[in-house]
């Protein structure tokens, strides 16, 4: 199955918010941001609290269709527990159709909005699985190290906090030393598709881009002043994904620069497992538990 193929039979980010939208009975709320990327609110929009969510998928295919459902319950939660949080997904221009730096630009471009529309940097969260959590990568390396082209992000404070859950580390392994490959045993993704998909997203992108693609290839104090980005991290993986080494490798360069660097290995969890357990209808896992406590730390610091 090509990549073109394989968007098909996923369907697009729209289709999985507007479908959620249906069995939820919710409005919907989009916003144009430009550069053709909208903001897709799961729920009330919020100018108080904010979390920017950017999902996965290689940027290659759209949203999992359990995402809207699992931030909406985090939306949920964290009510419950007196935060009035707004949940914001953003739906960016997928490879092939346009490449590096253009869903850099959009996600800029989605921050922006949102602190236009009245909210303070530090009642915003960023959060993003696999390629979103990458895209976090690509964020914070832009506040340090400016992309030309796109538009420079200076914040007064720091977010409130930056959360990647099994953030694509390692786009290309074609010698197979770094993505574990488990024949079949553990993770539902292989190393060898990680590496296809790797190698199509950094078809034809310049060397200079690679620190923002290939986040264990940045220099060594590639993430120095990362504190001034955010306040605080989490950073979670499945302890049978493939990614899980290259993904521990990336915490421990953030938690060199960055103090308040959470790391949790779940463990037997695999690529993206939160958003996993949520597509079977499992919202009791102790990572999930785990995730809205560190929200709730976030918009209460």
């Amino acid at each position: 199955m090509n990549r073109r193929q394989f968007r098909a039979f996923l369907g697009s980010t729209t289709n999985t918010y507007e479908t959620f939208l249906k069995e939820k009975n919710l409005p919907r709320v989009v916003e144009d941001i430009g550069d053709d990327a909208r903001l897709f609110w799961i729920g009330p929009k919020h100018t108080d609290r904010v979390v920017i969510y950017f999902h996965g998928g290689a940027y290659l295919v759209g949203a999992l269709g359990s995402t809207p459902t699992f931030w909406s319950w985090m939306r949920t939660h964290l009510g419950k527990r007196g935060k009035s949080v707004g949940f914001a997904m953003l739906n960016y221009t997928l490879i092939p159709d346009r490449t590096f730096p253009t869903q850099l630009n959009q996600a800029v471009l989605a921050i922006k909005h949102v602190i236009d529309s009245g909210v303070n940097p530090e009642n915003i969260v960023l959060a993003g699985d696999s390629a979103g959590g990458l895209l976090i990568h690509q964020v914070f390396s832009h506040m340090l190290h400016p992309v030309e082209g796109v538009p420079q992000l200076n914040l007064e404070t720091p977010f409130a906090g930056a959360y990647m859950m099994s953030p694509w580390t390692r786009l290309r392994d074609p010698d197979h030393k770094y993505l574990k490959r488990t024949n079949g045993k553990g993770d539902f993704i292989s190393g060898d598709i990680l590496d296809y998909w790797g190698q199509t997203v950094l078809e034809n992108v310049p060397q200079s881009a690679i620190p923002y693609l290939e986040a264990n290839e940045a220099p060594k104090s590639w993430l120095k002043d990362l504190h001034k980005c955010s306040k605080r991290i989490l950073i979670t993986a499945g302890g049978l994904e493939v990614l899980c080494d290259e993904i521990i490798k990336y915490a421990q360069t953030v938690e060199k620069y960055h103090k308040n660097t959470t790391t949790i290995v779940q463990e037997n969890g695999v690529h993206v497992d939160p958003m996993l357990d949520f597509l079977l209808g499992d919202d009791s896992a102790e990572l999930t538990s785990q995730i809205l406590d560190w929200l709730y730390e976030s918009f209460s610091a």
